[in-house]
Protein backbone atom coordinates (compact mmCIF):
# COMPACT_ATOMS: atom_id res chain seq x y z
CA UNK A 1 0.00 0.00 0.00
CA UNK A 2 1.18 3.48 -0.98
CA UNK A 3 2.40 5.67 2.11
CA UNK A 4 -0.72 8.35 2.25
CA UNK A 5 1.12 11.54 1.69
CA UNK A 6 2.58 9.99 -1.73
CA UNK A 7 -0.80 8.24 -2.92
CA UNK A 8 -2.41 12.02 -2.46
CA UNK A 9 0.07 14.22 -4.08
CA UNK A 10 0.02 11.60 -7.10
CA UNK A 11 -3.78 11.67 -7.09
CA UNK A 12 -3.84 15.64 -6.84
CA UNK A 13 -1.39 16.10 -9.32
CA UNK A 14 -3.68 13.83 -11.84
CA UNK A 15 -6.80 15.19 -10.88
CA UNK A 16 -5.45 18.57 -11.54
CA UNK A 17 -4.38 17.58 -15.52
CA UNK A 18 -8.31 16.10 -15.53
CA UNK A 19 -9.75 19.51 -14.33
CA UNK A 20 -10.69 20.44 -17.57
CA UNK A 21 -14.41 19.85 -18.29
CA UNK A 22 -15.68 17.88 -20.94
CA UNK A 23 -18.30 18.42 -22.46
CA UNK A 24 -20.64 14.54 -23.26
CA UNK A 25 -18.92 13.59 -26.75
CA UNK A 26 -17.22 17.34 -27.11
CA UNK A 27 -13.98 18.40 -27.88
CA UNK A 28 -11.83 19.38 -24.31
CA UNK A 29 -12.21 22.74 -23.13
CA UNK A 30 -9.94 24.73 -20.71
CA UNK A 31 -9.41 24.25 -16.99
CA UNK A 32 -11.15 26.96 -15.18
CA UNK A 33 -9.03 29.58 -13.32
CA UNK A 34 -8.18 28.63 -9.91
CA UNK A 35 -8.54 31.13 -7.43
CA UNK A 36 -7.05 30.86 -3.72
CA UNK A 37 -8.59 28.74 -0.92
CA UNK A 38 -11.85 30.21 1.00
CA UNK A 39 -10.22 29.49 4.30
CA UNK A 40 -7.45 27.12 5.18
CA UNK A 41 -9.62 24.60 6.12
CA UNK A 42 -11.67 24.52 3.39
CA UNK A 43 -11.91 21.08 0.87
CA UNK A 44 -12.36 20.89 -2.58
CA UNK A 45 -13.24 17.57 -4.30
CA UNK A 46 -13.32 16.81 -8.24
CA UNK A 47 -15.84 14.28 -9.22
CA UNK A 48 -14.69 12.13 -12.87
CA UNK A 49 -16.03 9.79 -14.35
CA UNK A 50 -13.80 8.51 -17.05
CA UNK A 51 -11.51 11.38 -18.62
CA UNK A 52 -14.55 13.62 -17.86
CA UNK A 53 -15.22 16.19 -14.55
CA UNK A 54 -18.84 16.15 -13.56
CA UNK A 55 -18.79 17.98 -10.57
CA UNK A 56 -16.92 20.12 -8.30
CA UNK A 57 -17.66 19.92 -4.27
CA UNK A 58 -16.56 22.64 -1.98
CA UNK A 59 -16.96 22.67 1.51
CA UNK A 60 -16.08 23.54 5.43
CA UNK A 61 -16.38 21.64 8.04
CA UNK A 62 -16.09 22.51 11.92
CA UNK A 63 -17.44 20.71 14.51
CA UNK A 64 -20.47 22.38 14.97
CA UNK A 65 -20.90 23.08 11.30
CA UNK A 66 -20.65 21.50 7.56
CA UNK A 67 -21.32 24.27 4.23
CA UNK A 68 -20.60 23.65 1.10
CA UNK A 69 -20.87 24.47 -2.89
CA UNK A 70 -21.45 21.46 -5.20
CA UNK A 71 -21.45 22.69 -8.98
CA UNK A 72 -22.62 20.06 -11.25
CA UNK A 73 -22.69 19.11 -14.74
CA UNK A 74 -25.82 16.44 -15.56
CA UNK A 75 -27.92 16.85 -17.25
CA UNK A 76 -26.92 20.89 -17.41
CA UNK A 77 -24.84 22.61 -15.01
CA UNK A 78 -26.21 22.86 -11.40
CA UNK A 79 -25.30 24.55 -8.45
CA UNK A 80 -26.33 23.92 -5.14
CA UNK A 81 -25.58 25.63 -1.99
CA UNK A 82 -25.97 23.55 1.55
CA UNK A 83 -25.27 23.54 5.36
CA UNK A 84 -25.38 21.26 8.13
CA UNK A 85 -25.72 22.25 11.74
CA UNK A 86 -24.10 19.86 14.21
CA UNK A 87 -24.96 18.71 17.45
CA UNK A 88 -23.07 16.94 20.29
CA UNK A 89 -21.38 13.90 18.56
CA UNK A 90 -21.76 15.31 15.18
CA UNK A 91 -25.54 14.73 14.80
CA UNK A 92 -26.81 16.73 12.31
CA UNK A 93 -30.01 19.17 14.26
CA UNK A 94 -30.51 21.06 11.05
CA UNK A 95 -29.79 21.29 7.28
CA UNK A 96 -30.51 24.22 4.78
CA UNK A 97 -30.43 23.56 0.86
CA UNK A 98 -30.72 25.52 -2.16
CA UNK A 99 -30.14 24.53 -5.88
CA UNK A 100 -29.96 27.07 -9.15
CA UNK A 101 -29.26 26.91 -12.57
CA UNK A 102 -25.26 27.13 -12.84
CA UNK A 103 -25.97 30.68 -13.98
CA UNK A 104 -27.88 31.50 -10.98
CA UNK A 105 -31.57 31.53 -12.02
CA UNK A 106 -34.00 28.96 -10.74
CA UNK A 107 -34.98 25.77 -12.08
CA UNK A 108 -38.59 25.59 -13.13
CA UNK A 109 -40.80 23.26 -11.58
CA UNK A 110 -38.04 22.66 -8.49
CA UNK A 111 -38.38 23.61 -5.09
CA UNK A 112 -36.26 26.70 -4.57
CA UNK A 113 -34.35 25.94 -1.24
CA UNK A 114 -34.98 23.31 1.38
CA UNK A 115 -34.84 24.07 5.43
CA UNK A 116 -34.64 20.76 7.48
CA UNK A 117 -35.05 19.74 11.22
CA UNK A 118 -33.66 16.26 12.37
CA UNK A 119 -35.55 15.17 15.33
CA UNK A 120 -35.11 11.58 16.98
CA UNK A 121 -37.49 9.60 15.35
CA UNK A 122 -38.67 12.04 12.19
CA UNK A 123 -36.99 14.69 9.94
CA UNK A 124 -39.31 17.71 9.05
CA UNK A 125 -38.72 19.72 5.70
CA UNK A 126 -40.15 22.98 5.11
CA UNK A 127 -40.15 23.69 1.09
CA UNK A 128 -39.44 27.80 0.08
CA UNK A 129 -41.21 28.49 -3.28
CA UNK A 130 -41.92 31.81 -4.90
CA UNK A 131 -45.93 31.40 -3.25
CA UNK A 132 -44.86 30.52 -0.34
CA UNK A 133 -43.98 27.29 2.15
CA UNK A 134 -44.65 24.18 2.32
CA UNK A 135 -44.05 22.12 5.58
CA UNK A 136 -43.65 18.31 5.63
CA UNK A 137 -42.96 15.66 8.65
CA UNK A 138 -41.89 12.24 7.78
CA UNK A 139 -41.04 9.29 10.26
CA UNK A 140 -36.97 8.53 10.29
CA UNK A 141 -35.00 6.64 12.72
CA UNK A 142 -31.41 5.35 13.14
CA UNK A 143 -28.11 6.99 12.66
CA UNK A 144 -29.32 10.14 10.23
CA UNK A 145 -26.68 11.09 7.90
CA UNK A 146 -27.71 13.94 5.88
CA UNK A 147 -27.36 13.06 1.74
CA UNK A 148 -27.05 15.16 -1.27
CA UNK A 149 -26.95 13.48 -4.56
CA UNK A 150 -23.21 13.76 -5.98
CA UNK A 151 -21.95 15.20 -2.64
CA UNK A 152 -19.05 12.89 -1.56
CA UNK A 153 -18.02 15.76 1.53
CA UNK A 154 -20.65 14.71 3.59
CA UNK A 155 -19.39 11.44 3.62
CA UNK A 156 -17.14 13.11 6.12
CA UNK A 157 -20.42 13.49 8.57
CA UNK A 158 -19.97 9.65 8.61
CA UNK A 159 -16.05 9.25 9.15
CA UNK A 160 -15.97 11.80 12.02
CA UNK A 161 -18.66 9.90 14.01
CA UNK A 162 -17.30 6.81 13.83
CA UNK A 163 -13.90 8.23 14.78
CA UNK A 164 -15.18 10.15 17.97
CA UNK A 165 -16.88 7.07 19.13
CA UNK A 166 -13.77 4.84 18.51
CA UNK A 167 -16.55 2.37 16.70
CA UNK A 168 -14.93 0.79 13.59
CA UNK A 169 -18.48 0.45 11.87
CA UNK A 170 -21.62 1.33 11.92
CA UNK A 171 -24.91 1.72 9.36
CA UNK A 172 -25.88 5.00 8.91
CA UNK A 173 -29.90 6.21 7.97
CA UNK A 174 -29.26 7.89 4.56
CA UNK A 175 -31.49 11.28 4.51
CA UNK A 176 -31.76 12.75 1.31
CA UNK A 177 -31.57 16.56 1.27
CA UNK A 178 -34.83 16.13 -1.42
CA UNK A 179 -38.29 18.10 -0.76
CA UNK A 180 -39.65 14.10 -1.61
CA UNK A 181 -37.99 12.00 0.75
CA UNK A 182 -40.61 10.13 2.80
CA UNK A 183 -37.26 7.46 4.36
CA UNK A 184 -34.16 6.43 4.83
CA UNK A 185 -31.75 3.56 2.77
CA UNK A 186 -29.10 2.21 5.47
CA UNK A 187 -25.57 2.78 4.15
CA UNK A 188 -22.83 0.42 6.01
CA UNK A 189 -19.77 2.07 6.51
CA UNK A 190 -16.11 0.60 8.20
CA UNK A 191 -13.14 2.02 8.97
CA UNK A 192 -10.39 0.14 7.44
CA UNK A 193 -7.47 0.79 9.42
CA UNK A 194 -5.96 4.12 10.68
CA UNK A 195 -7.30 6.22 6.86
CA UNK A 196 -9.77 4.17 4.95
CA UNK A 197 -13.28 3.35 4.87
CA UNK A 198 -15.23 1.18 2.70
CA UNK A 199 -18.95 2.49 2.03
CA UNK A 200 -21.30 0.03 0.85
CA UNK A 201 -22.85 2.27 -1.92
CA UNK A 202 -26.29 0.42 -2.39
CA UNK A 203 -25.15 -2.88 -2.22
CA UNK A 204 -21.29 -2.53 -3.90
CA UNK A 205 -18.50 -1.60 -2.10
CA UNK A 206 -17.07 2.45 -2.35
CA UNK A 207 -13.40 2.84 -1.22
CA UNK A 208 -12.09 6.45 0.50
CA UNK A 209 -8.68 7.51 2.30
CA UNK A 210 -8.92 10.39 4.86
CA UNK A 211 -6.40 12.06 7.03
CA UNK A 212 -7.21 10.41 9.83
CA UNK A 213 -9.16 12.97 11.11
CA UNK A 214 -11.99 12.08 8.56
CA UNK A 215 -11.18 14.69 5.94
CA UNK A 216 -11.59 13.13 2.87
CA UNK A 217 -8.12 12.34 0.41
CA UNK A 218 -9.95 10.30 -2.66
CA UNK A 219 -12.35 8.10 -3.19
CA UNK A 220 -12.94 5.24 -5.55
CA UNK A 221 -16.41 4.15 -6.93
CA UNK A 222 -14.91 1.92 -9.71
CA UNK A 223 -16.84 -1.00 -8.53
CA UNK A 224 -19.97 1.06 -7.64
CA UNK A 225 -22.80 1.50 -10.23
CA UNK A 226 -21.26 4.79 -10.36
CA UNK A 227 -17.82 4.35 -11.34
CA UNK A 228 -16.68 7.84 -10.04
CA UNK A 229 -13.58 8.87 -9.29
CA UNK A 230 -12.61 11.59 -6.66
CA UNK A 231 -9.65 12.93 -5.80
CA UNK A 232 -9.46 15.99 -2.87
CA UNK A 233 -7.49 19.25 -5.13
CA UNK A 234 -6.59 23.33 -4.93
CA UNK A 235 -9.64 25.19 -4.35
CA UNK A 236 -11.59 26.68 -7.19
CA UNK A 237 -13.71 29.48 -7.17
CA UNK A 238 -17.24 27.44 -7.81
CA UNK A 239 -19.61 30.60 -8.57
CA UNK A 240 -17.03 31.54 -11.73
CA UNK A 241 -16.89 27.87 -12.47
CA UNK A 242 -20.67 27.23 -12.52
CA UNK A 243 -21.27 30.63 -14.78
CA UNK A 244 -18.77 29.51 -16.76
CA UNK A 245 -20.15 25.95 -17.39
CA UNK A 246 -23.38 27.62 -17.83
CA UNK A 247 -22.12 29.46 -20.73
CA UNK A 248 -20.92 26.29 -22.66
CA UNK A 249 -23.73 24.71 -22.28
CA UNK A 250 -25.09 27.54 -24.40
CA UNK A 251 -22.77 27.91 -26.43
CA UNK A 252 -22.54 24.19 -27.20
CA UNK A 253 -25.32 22.51 -25.91
CA UNK A 254 -25.82 21.06 -22.48
CA UNK A 255 -24.00 17.80 -21.17
CA UNK A 256 -27.34 15.83 -21.00
CA UNK A 257 -27.25 12.67 -18.50
CA UNK A 258 -24.17 10.58 -17.80
CA UNK A 259 -26.24 7.67 -20.14
CA UNK A 260 -29.52 8.73 -22.52
CA UNK A 261 -31.66 6.02 -23.13
CA UNK A 262 -32.59 4.15 -26.15
CA UNK A 263 -34.13 1.84 -28.22
CA UNK A 264 -33.94 -0.40 -31.43
CA UNK A 265 -36.76 -1.84 -32.92
CA UNK A 266 -36.51 -4.26 -36.17
CA UNK A 267 -38.69 -6.75 -37.69
CA UNK A 268 -36.55 -10.61 -37.54
CA UNK A 269 -38.45 -12.75 -40.01
CA UNK A 270 -42.14 -12.13 -38.31
CA UNK A 271 -41.26 -11.18 -35.24
CA UNK A 272 -41.33 -7.73 -33.67
CA UNK A 273 -38.11 -7.30 -31.88
CA UNK A 274 -37.80 -4.43 -29.48
CA UNK A 275 -34.56 -3.40 -27.48
CA UNK A 276 -34.41 -0.50 -24.27
CA UNK A 277 -31.79 0.36 -23.07
CA UNK A 278 -28.81 3.06 -21.60
CA UNK A 279 -26.09 4.19 -23.58
CA UNK A 280 -23.01 5.43 -21.11
CA UNK A 281 -20.31 6.85 -22.83
CA UNK A 282 -16.56 5.69 -23.19
CA UNK A 283 -15.37 9.14 -21.40
CA UNK A 284 -11.51 7.77 -21.91
CA UNK A 285 -11.92 4.32 -20.53
CA UNK A 286 -11.19 1.22 -21.41
CA UNK A 287 -14.78 -0.61 -20.57
CA UNK A 288 -13.60 -4.23 -20.73
CA UNK A 289 -10.96 -4.05 -18.22
CA UNK A 290 -11.81 -7.09 -15.54
CA UNK A 291 -15.18 -7.69 -17.81
CA UNK A 292 -17.43 -4.97 -18.28
CA UNK A 293 -16.64 -1.60 -16.07
CA UNK A 294 -15.30 -4.36 -13.19
CA UNK A 295 -18.57 -6.24 -13.47
CA UNK A 296 -18.30 -9.76 -13.79
CA UNK A 297 -21.68 -9.55 -15.30
CA UNK A 298 -23.51 -6.01 -16.16
CA UNK A 299 -26.70 -5.23 -17.11
CA UNK A 300 -25.98 -4.28 -21.11
CA UNK A 301 -26.16 -0.72 -20.76
CA UNK A 302 -27.12 1.68 -17.73
CA UNK A 303 -29.63 2.77 -14.75
CA UNK A 304 -32.32 0.41 -15.48
CA UNK A 305 -32.18 -2.65 -16.90
CA UNK A 306 -31.88 -3.84 -20.58
CA UNK A 307 -35.13 -5.03 -21.31
CA UNK A 308 -35.74 -7.00 -24.52
CA UNK A 309 -39.45 -7.92 -25.92
CA UNK A 310 -41.03 -9.85 -29.01
CA UNK A 311 -43.87 -10.80 -29.75
CA UNK A 312 -43.10 -14.22 -31.62
CA UNK A 313 -41.02 -16.87 -30.27
CA UNK A 314 -37.24 -16.36 -31.18
CA UNK A 315 -34.16 -18.97 -31.65
CA UNK A 316 -31.09 -16.56 -30.01
CA UNK A 317 -27.83 -18.39 -30.79
CA UNK A 318 -29.77 -21.31 -30.85
CA UNK A 319 -31.66 -21.13 -27.27
CA UNK A 320 -35.51 -20.98 -27.36
CA UNK A 321 -36.89 -17.62 -26.36
CA UNK A 322 -40.67 -17.65 -26.07
CA UNK A 323 -42.29 -14.55 -26.95
CA UNK A 324 -42.58 -12.23 -23.94
CA UNK A 325 -40.49 -9.51 -22.39
CA UNK A 326 -36.99 -10.02 -20.80
CA UNK A 327 -33.99 -8.45 -19.63
CA UNK A 328 -30.44 -8.83 -20.82
CA UNK A 329 -27.35 -8.88 -19.27
CA UNK A 330 -23.84 -9.61 -20.37
CA UNK A 331 -21.58 -11.70 -18.78
CA UNK A 332 -17.55 -12.34 -18.51
CA UNK A 333 -16.14 -15.76 -18.98
CA UNK A 334 -13.23 -17.24 -19.04
CA UNK A 335 -13.63 -17.70 -22.81
CA UNK A 336 -15.18 -14.69 -23.66
CA UNK A 337 -18.34 -12.86 -23.30
CA UNK A 338 -21.95 -14.29 -22.93
CA UNK A 339 -25.72 -12.85 -23.15
CA UNK A 340 -28.01 -13.86 -20.82
CA UNK A 341 -31.38 -14.07 -21.09
CA UNK A 342 -33.37 -13.31 -17.57
CA UNK A 343 -37.16 -13.42 -17.26
CA UNK A 344 -37.59 -10.33 -14.95
CA UNK A 345 -38.26 -7.19 -16.24
CA UNK A 346 -38.62 -3.70 -15.77
CA UNK A 347 -36.38 -3.78 -12.51
CA UNK A 348 -33.08 -1.39 -11.80
CA UNK A 349 -30.14 -2.51 -13.45
CA UNK A 350 -28.49 -2.88 -9.83
CA UNK A 351 -31.13 -6.36 -9.77
CA UNK A 352 -29.93 -9.25 -10.68
CA UNK A 353 -31.49 -12.81 -9.77
CA UNK A 354 -29.35 -15.67 -11.40
CA UNK A 355 -32.13 -18.43 -10.26
CA UNK A 356 -34.51 -16.32 -13.02
CA UNK A 357 -32.24 -16.83 -15.93
CA UNK A 358 -33.47 -18.46 -18.88
CA UNK A 359 -30.89 -18.91 -21.01
CA UNK A 360 -26.79 -17.81 -21.29
CA UNK A 361 -26.08 -17.70 -24.80
CA UNK A 362 -22.14 -17.43 -26.04
CA UNK A 363 -21.15 -13.88 -28.09
CA UNK A 364 -18.95 -13.73 -31.07
CA UNK A 365 -16.21 -10.94 -30.34
CA UNK A 366 -14.86 -8.96 -33.13
CA UNK A 367 -13.16 -5.79 -33.78
CA UNK A 368 -14.68 -2.52 -35.09
CA UNK A 369 -12.43 0.23 -36.86
CA UNK A 370 -13.83 3.11 -35.71
CA UNK A 371 -14.39 3.75 -32.10
CA UNK A 372 -17.88 3.98 -30.99
CA UNK A 373 -17.92 6.56 -28.13
CA UNK A 374 -21.42 5.32 -26.86
CA UNK A 375 -22.63 1.86 -26.02
CA UNK A 376 -24.86 0.74 -29.04
CA UNK A 377 -27.11 -2.14 -29.19
CA UNK A 378 -28.65 -2.57 -32.86
CA UNK A 379 -30.95 -5.20 -33.99
CA UNK A 380 -30.07 -6.42 -37.74
CA UNK A 381 -33.55 -7.56 -39.64
CA UNK A 382 -30.93 -10.24 -41.48
CA UNK A 383 -30.82 -11.75 -38.43
CA UNK A 384 -27.94 -10.38 -35.64
CA UNK A 385 -28.16 -8.28 -32.14
CA UNK A 386 -25.05 -6.64 -31.86
CA UNK A 387 -23.25 -4.95 -28.79
CA UNK A 388 -20.64 -2.38 -29.40
CA UNK A 389 -19.05 0.01 -27.62
CA UNK A 390 -15.17 1.58 -28.04
CA UNK A 391 -13.61 -1.05 -30.32
CA UNK A 392 -15.18 -4.04 -29.37
CA UNK A 393 -18.57 -5.68 -30.84
CA UNK A 394 -20.09 -8.95 -29.78
CA UNK A 395 -22.94 -10.69 -32.04
CA UNK A 396 -25.64 -13.26 -31.49
CA UNK A 397 -27.64 -14.51 -34.31
CA UNK A 398 -31.43 -14.18 -33.85
CA UNK A 399 -34.62 -15.25 -35.70
CA UNK A 400 -37.95 -16.39 -35.46
CA UNK A 401 -38.90 -19.57 -34.82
Amino acid sequence: MLDVSIRFRQAHAAALVALAPILACAPVVPAPTTSAPMAAEATTLLVRLGADTIGVEQFTRTATRMEGVLVQRAPFTTIVRYSVDLGPSSVPVHAEYSLRRGDGTTITGQMQSLSVRYAADSVTSIGHRTGGDTSRTAAMKGELLPYLNGSYGLMELALVRLLSSRRDSATFAVAPLSWGARGTSPLPVRLVGRDSARITWFGSPLYLRHDGRGNILWVDGSRTTVKVRVDRVAAVATDTLAREWSARDQASGIAGPASTRDTTRAMIGRANVWVDYGRPSLRGRDVWVNGVLGDSIWRTGANAATQLRTDVDLDIGGRAVPAGIYSLWTRATARGYELIVNRQAGQWGTEYHAERDLARIPLRETTVAMPVERFTIALDASGALNLTWGTKQLSVPIRAR
